[in-house]
C-alpha cells in the first residue's frame, strides 16, 4: 500500500493593509473581495478552501493540489499579492 501527498494547505500571514483590503465591503454590506472573486483570480490554478476569515486572526488560509504544489504555491502567491499588495 502507498500513499501519496495530493494536496498541502498553506496559511500566509497578511499585513494589516491586507487584512483591510479583504474587510472592504461595498454599500449594500457585501464583501468587496468574496471568495468565488478571489478564486475567479487564480483562475486554473488547482488552488481551493480560500479562507480568511477575521476569527482565524491575520492569515490566508488556502489549499493547493496537482503534480506540481510548488509551482503552484508560487503563482498563487503572485496573484495574491497582484490583488491584496505586498506585505
Amino acid at each position: 500500500m502507498n500513499a501519496e501527498v495530493v494536496s498541502v494547505r498553506y496559511r500566509i500571514e497578511l499585513s494589516e493593509a491586507q487584512v483591510q483590503k479583504l474587510r472592504r465591503t461595498w454599500p449594500n454590506g457585501d464583501p468587496f473581495y468574496p471568495y468565488e472573486k478571489m478564486e475567479r483570480y487564480l483562475g486554473t490554478l488547482q488552488v481551493e478552501d480560500l479562507n480568511w476569515h477575521h476569527y482565524a486572526g491575520p492569515y490566508l488560509y488556502f489549499t493547493v493540489y496537482g503534480d506540481d504544489m510548488e509551482g503552484t504555491l508560487a503563482e498563487a502567491l503572485k496573484v495574491f499579492e497582484a490583488r491584496l499588495g505586498k506585505p
